[in-house]
């Protein structure tokens, strides 16, 4: 049977068989105690006080050991300006470019300026990471084959978009994840497959897939 892949979190695996790519913080990481998937990037809430050249020499440094960029992305809701937002987003995309990795992308009211850079960059794989965005958001994105979509604890909640508009996604761009929520990652996967109406076996063999696939391992 599949493992659990969780796309998105900030833990250590808290189930047997779970898969669990940590979000990594650019001040405190240290890569000679790194034995697990580590995603490492600039949040955009992090941005404005964050040395920016300092960072992305730390994300290039250390490349060999890093699985994803991200999270990073773009945030119409905070105070940092989109303009800086998007700098420090499209330096990130080149390492991911550079150094053949997806980025894991935060993004926030902003779909329209990421659908922009995604048609701007078809080689990069990008994973929207909780993904929140209605149906007709999600049709305007699945016009782009490089984009895959990770939902999580806001399936709990029928009237969130995350639960309303799975079904629509095909299910070879999609991912699961717990970000930092209560919930492990077996209960995400259980309530997406009754939502999803399929088995829970099916769920995970299909993420697990995408996982070999988006990160090139051999399965």
């Amino acid at each position: 049977m599949s493992q659990y892949i969780n796309l998105h979190t900030h833990r250590k695996p808290r189930v047997i068989g779970e898969i669990a790519i940590r979000n990594g913080f650019l001040k405190t990481i240290d890569f000679s105690k790194i034995d697990y998937p580590v995603s490492l990037g600039i949040h955009p809430w992090h941005v404005h006080k964050t040395n920016i050249d300092w960072a992305l020499a730390q994300i290039e440094k250390n490349h060999a050991q890093i699985i994803a960029i991200g999270e990073c992305g773009l945030d119409r809701v905070i105070q940092t300006t989109i303009e800086l937002q998007l700098t420090t987003f499209h330096q990130q995309i080149e390492l991911a470019l550079k150094y053949h990795l997806p980025v894991i992308v935060h993004c926030v009211k902003a779909y329209s300026d990421f659908a922009a850079i995604a048609k701007q960059y078809p080689n990069v794989k990008f994973v929207l990471h909780g993904f929140s965005g209605n149906e007709e958001t999600l049709q305007m994105l699945l016009n782009f084959k490089n984009v895959c979509f990770s939902v999580g604890k806001y399936l709990f909640n029928p009237t969130m978009n995350a639960s309303l508009v799975i079904g629509k996604i095909p299910l070879n761009h999609l991912f699961l994840e717990t970000d930092t929520s209560k919930y492990l990652i077996s209960e995400i996967y259980q309530k997406a497959a009754q939502i999803l109406e399929i088995e829970e076996t099916v769920l995970k063999n299909q993420i697990f897939d995408n996982f070999a696939n988006l990160f090139k391992i051999k399965k």
